[in-house]
């Protein structure tokens, strides 16, 4: 950008339009650090409806404030470990666009897991508040925490047993055509397997409470029943 070449951008134009913290997360999202790169505003918007979307996870149909203290699942663990190291690791970089990436990864799939569990969601805003500081200190103190304090909160720790796959989402097909996914421990043997298959009641439906002829069971692959 160059005042003489009359394309300088006006950041406080950019922050009253999109907030602050949209812009400061979208210039980390342009590229490393120490490289140039060039500015368009379009990219902006996706930034936006992402810091949006987090927003969204703390609220309700009718935007009150809503948060769960129910347990969270393997599947949100996961998620918010997978990013808890991946932040951490790329501060020490200073690859603050990868953070960025993940950050959209993250509330992408804890969207799609419908989770609004306390236990998660503090932990988020710890991670994602050097990224997005206004933002995370308005939800911090939303969650029932002393304002001002965000900045001292201990950053979480990662937990390698949360990544530990020990479930498999077995594609189970029906005279070769896949109908659905089953979780199945992987702790089981292909005997063990497919009786739970033929034990669940959506399957039992596909199959038209029909018996099977035969099952083909791929440990860690597949389950295939032939009618």
């Amino acid at each position: 950008m160059s005042k003489s070449k009359f394309n300088v951008v006006n950041p406080d134009d950019l922050i009253e339009r999109y907030g602050a913290d949209t812009l400061r997360m979208y210039e980390m999202f342009l590229g490393p650090l120490e490289q140039s790169k060039p500015w368009n505003t379009n990219g902006i918007e996706g930034v936006f409806k992402f810091l949006r979307k987090f927003w969204r996870m703390f609220h309700n149909d009718a935007w009150d404030f809503k948060v769960s203290t129910e347990e969270p699942t393997k599947a949100e663990l996961k998620s918010l470990h997978k990013i808890i190291r991946k932040v951490e690791e790329d501060v020490e970089r200073f690859s603050f666009n990868t953070s960025v990436s993940s950050f959209m990864i993250a509330v992408n799939e804890l969207t799609d897991l419908k989770c609004n569990k306390r236990a998660i969601l503090q932990d988020l805003v710890i991670v994602l508040s050097p990224y997005a500081p206004h933002i995370c200190e308005e939800l911090w103190t939303l969650l029932g925490n002393e304002a001002g304090t965000l900045s001292y909160a201990p950053y979480p720790k990662f937990n390698p047993a949360y990544m530990v796959e020990d479930e498999y989402a077995y594609p189970v097909s029906i005279n070769g055509k896949t109908k659905m996914n089953l979780n199945i421990s992987l702790s089981l043997d292909p005997a063990a397997i497919e009786a739970f298959v033929l034990a669940n009641a959506d399957v039992q439906k596909y199959m038209d409470h029909k018996a099977p002829k035969k099952v083909i069971v791929v440990k860690g692959r597949i389950v295939n029943i032939v009618l």
